[in-house]
Parts: C-alpha cells; sequence; structure tokens
C-alpha cells in the first residue's frame, strides 16, 4: 500500500505539471510520461500479486491445507473511493486460483459481510467493536479479547462456512440491495 501510495502521489504531481502544459508541439510526449507511470505501478502490483500469491499456496502446503478460503469481493464497491480501489484484488484472486489449482488445492469464496466486526475466539457481534481500522476489541463480557482487525478478520475468513459464488448471494448485497440499485 504504501509504494502505491507513493505511485499516486507521484501520477498526481504529473498531472499537475502536465495540466499548466499548453497543447502545441511536445505534448503527446510530455503525456507520455504519464502513460509509462501507470504501467510502471501496473508491473509493480502484478509483480508483488504474484509474490503474494505464491507466498499464499506456499502457506497452504507447507501446513497441509486442502482449501483456500478468500473474501469474494467486489473492491470497487466495497471501498469506492479510497486507494483500495486501485489494487488489483481480482488479479490476485486468479493468480491463487490458479496457482491452487496447480497444486490441487480448492479455492471456495466466503461470504464477506461482517468478517472484520465478528469476534474470531468467541462469535460475539455488536456495533462498534472494530475501535480503529486496526484495532478489534469484543465487547462481549466474557470474552473481551483485543487483536489485530486484520488477524480477526482473516481468522473468520478461514473458519466460515458461508460459501457464496456471486455477490449476490451475500448478506450485505441482500440487505442492501435498495441502496446498491440507487447508486
Amino acid at each position: 500500500m504504501r509504494v502505491n501510495l507513493q505511485f499516486k502521489k507521484r501520477r498526481e504531481q504529473l498531472h499537475r505539471q502536465l495540466n499548466s502544459t499548453k497543447g502545441g508541439r511536445g505534448r503527446k510526449k510530455k503525456l507520455s510520461a504519464l502513460n509509462q507511470f501507470k504501467e510502471l505501478q501496473s508491473n509493480y502490483n502484478r509483480t508483488y500479486n504474484h509474490y503474494l500469491s505464491s507466498q499464499i499456496i506456499k502457506f497452504a502446503l507447507d501446513n497441509k491445507a486442502g482449501q483456500i478460503n478468500m473474501e469474494l469481493l467486489s473492491m470497487k464497491e466495497a471501498v469506492k473511493g479510497t486507494l483500495l480501489d486501485k489494487w488489483p484484488y481480482y488479479q490476485l484472486q486468479q493468480m491463487v486460483e490458479y496457482k491452487a489449482e496447480r497444486e490441487g488445492i480448492k479455492v471456495r469464496y466466503v461470504d464477506p459481510y461482517r468478517t472484520s466486526q465478528i469476534c474470531s475466539i468467541c462469535g460475539h457481534y455488536e456495533e462498534g467493536q472494530r475501535e480503529k481500522q486496526e484495532l478489534f476489541t469484543c465487547k462481549n463480557k466474557d470474552c473481551g479479547r483485543t487483536l489485530n482487525a486484520d488477524y480477526n478478520a482473516s481468522r473468520n475468513i478461514a473458519m466460515s462456512t458461508k460459501y457464496i459464488t456471486t455477490k449476490e448471494e451475500s448478506e450485505y448485497y441482500k440487505n442492501h440491495v435498495e441502496e446498491i440499485a440507487v447508486n
């Protein structure tokens, strides 16, 4: 994310510089720098996704996992307008799928609804348990655990049996279908 943020800032800076450039000779050449930067970021993301997908498969093989659970996310809808909507999550999913298939590991998609808001230790859900982006605190008086929010969500995804194949099967989609249709 840090590298992608740097790419974004540099691209914005280039774009501001190009806005002050008048038309005429050399404009196409000046715009090519912006296009090269997009290609550089795309290459970086593809390389990093290959690395991540290889590490995921290696972890599954080392732990003798026969299945990998992943959230079925449409990143555009999930985090529209943030830096994450530029992250090629779908590309990572595809890489994990084909590498897992090559090793005989199944990939199943789970419903992402509230995976980061339910306690992975006791299963308790209550509004406001995810106090900060990186911190999850269970409000169940018998549990009260504090965990890294991503770690908690990943445990929930790994243990989930709510398998779906389309976003329309998701609880979020079912509960918010009117809002999605309007947007």
